[in-house]
């Protein structure tokens, strides 16, 4: 008989999906900037993250009165947050931009937002799989690529931090990036630890 009620993979792949679309509309913002959409751009990003809440709410609301969850609370709980620290910062980026009165993309922003890009669309995929499948060798191919892009981001942001300070002479515009790039690099660092978790709680599973 099907079990009725919430479904937990469902409700993960939601919100990896909703990443994904905030990632795309921080990429094609970073391509095609406009300063007068900026507050357009981070309410629209801001919304989403809200659907994504609304899911979290769901899922923990569910969770306590599920007598049989598939897998332990704890990990429901434990992926639950570390997707939604995925979305939360991907929000950041946005609401700093917007905040911050960024009149100007950098070109190393751009490399910053494809990465976003990439990274999402991977964690997408291993939701998907996560619900499909069990098997530990296909979900770690996905944990072993995003943990490859976050090796990249951290370089991204080493070269571009180290670029940033030798050749900006606006201090103002120096803390606005610094702060930018911050958020980015807590992104990347955000979704190694969603990976690693997922691969944790797959092998603890088999």
């Amino acid at each position: 008989m099907k079990k009725l009620g919430l479904n937990y993979y469902d409700k993960f792949i939601e919100n990896s999906e909703i990443a994904l679309k905030m990632s795309e509309i921080l990429k094609d913002y970073s391509e095609n900037f406009d300063y007068d959409m900026s507050e357009v751009k981070e309410k629209k990003v801001h919304s989403l993250e809200r659907d994504a809440d609304k899911n979290i709410h769901a899922i923990l609301k569910y969770l306590v009165i599920d007598f049989l969850p598939p897998i332990d609370r704890e990990d429901i709980v434990l992926i639950t947050n570390k997707l939604d620290d995925v979305i939360d910062n991907i929000d950041a980026i946005v609401i700093n931009i917007d905040i911050l009165d960024v009149k100007e993309i950098r070109l190393n922003f751009i490399k910053f937002a494809k990465l976003i890009n990439k990274m999402c669309k991977n964690i997408n995929g291993m939701m998907t799989k996560l619900k499909t499948s069990k098997k530990y060798d296909e979900i770690h191919e996905f944990v072993v690529t995003i943990n490859k892009l976050e090796g990249e981001g951290d370089k991204l942001y080493e070269t571009t931090i180290r670029d940033l300070f030798a050749t900006e002479t606006n201090p103002i515009e120096v803390i606005k990036w610094h702060k930018i790039y911050m958020c980015a690099e807590t992104f990347y660092d955000s979704c190694e630890s969603l990976a690693n978790t997922i691969g944790e709680v797959i092998m603890k599973n088999l």
